[in-house]
């Protein structure tokens, strides 16, 4: 267990008081008449680990809501077993990051009881209404001018010898919206909207909106705290170096060039020492403080990098695809977040992340 993992294990247990109060405080303003509200109750599943993350947080208490794929599980290349259909079929709604994300979604999606809440689903945040972020370092560029996200995407070709990572091709679109907080505020707008068309009971509707209320709420203040804590990184250092093109919306967001390894390199299965020398220049130009892993152990190619530029690789992996083995969304964030300022030369608040994850916690007691 990282050392992160074991501050955050240990503070959680330390703020349980605090978060059974919360949850008492919370009684109070999303109280409902029980018996309304085991009439509302409905049957949902959320097919990734974040989606289910995020609809319980917004979802009545009274709702059920399973989570179709364990968190061991890759989403990139799941196959839906008969039990996981049978569940897909009987549930009352079914949310989804979508195919971008989720390829074995595709015969479901098109269903009526389907909601999809990713890439496809939002408009992606174009930084316009982050009201002072702009003083931050912000990028001015909007994802507009990406080319449909053209250049934020995966090669369409297969990287057969990405240690096991060859599923991260999405053709073209690139799925991980959720790294910036904005995007998932986006997200639960779609499981609020969806979830109060289920509920014909007023109040029901209004402890939805509620239950949003806090969300939004919580989100919004971590985009605060990552602006906060991105500030202490001198300007100089702010170059985000990782396998795959995956934190480019956290990079627009928050004021970061993001580099991709197998941009550069192609099909990473021909390593041509023309391709090598390439990105070793380019890591040079760029200044890289830090190669940033996406798994534990670091994989061949990110290790073979890192000694042959001599650059070194991050204190602690990023997760890029979903959440953590522990905690939650706002977790991830702040795991992400603390480890690209600290190994960038920056400070991190581990503690107010950890208040912005308790607080999201709550909402799943």
């Amino acid at each position: 267990m990282s050392i992160f993992k074991r501050i955050f294990s240990s503070y959680i247990s330390h703020k349980k008081v605090s978060i059974r109060n919360s949850l008492i405080a919370s009684a109070a303003l999303f109280s409902i008449n029980i018996n309304g509200a085991f009439a509302a109750s409905k049957n949902y599943v959320a097919v990734e680990p974040l989606t289910c993350d995020i609809v319980k947080s917004i979802a009545l208490p009274s709702d059920e809501v399973i989570c179709l794929v364990d968190r061991k599980q890759d989403v990139h290349d799941l196959k839906i077993s008969p039990k996981q259909a049978r569940l897909l079929k009987k549930a009352d709604k079914v949310f989804t990051l979508g195919t971008e994300m989720t390829p074995a979604m595709r015969n479901w999606v098109k269903r009526n009881s389907t909601v999809v809440l990713g890439v496809s689903a939002i408009d992606i945040d174009d930084h316009s209404d982050h009201d002072d972020h702009d003083d931050h370092g912000h990028s001015a560029k909007k994802h507009d001018d990406h080319d449909d996200h053209d250049d934020h995407g995966h090669s369409a070709k297969k990287h057969d010898d990405h240690d096991d990572h060859d599923h991260h091709d999405h053709g073209g679109v690139d799925p991980h919206v959720w790294h910036d907080p904005h995007n998932i505020i986006k997200m639960g707008k779609v499981v609020s909207k969806s979830l109060k068309k289920d509920v014909p009971e007023r109040k029901l509707r209004k402890a939805i909106s509620n239950r949003f209320k806090t969300f939004d709420k919580t989100l919004e203040d971590l985009d605060k705290w990552i602006v906060k804590q991105v500030s202490t990184i001198p300007s100089s250092n702010r170059v985000i170096v990782s396998k795959h093109k995956a934190m480019d919306y956290y990079g627009d967001a928050f004021g970061f060039e993001t580099i991709s390894l197998l941009d550069f390199l192609g099909h990473s299965s021909s390593l041509r020492p023309q391709n090598i020398s390439k990105v070793l220049n380019e890591l040079k130009e760029e200044n890289v403080k830090v190669i940033f892993k996406e798994q534990e152990p670091a994989s061949k190619l990110v290790n073979n990098l890192s000694k042959q530029s001599s650059i070194p690789l991050s204190s602690n992996q990023i997760f890029v695809d979903g959440l953590m083995m522990e905690g939650n969304t706002i977790t991830v964030a702040v795991h992400n977040t603390c480890t690209i300022v600290n190994d960038l030369g920056g400070s991190c608040d581990e503690t107010k992340g950890f208040d912005l994850a308790s607080n999201w916690g709550s909402l799943n007691q």
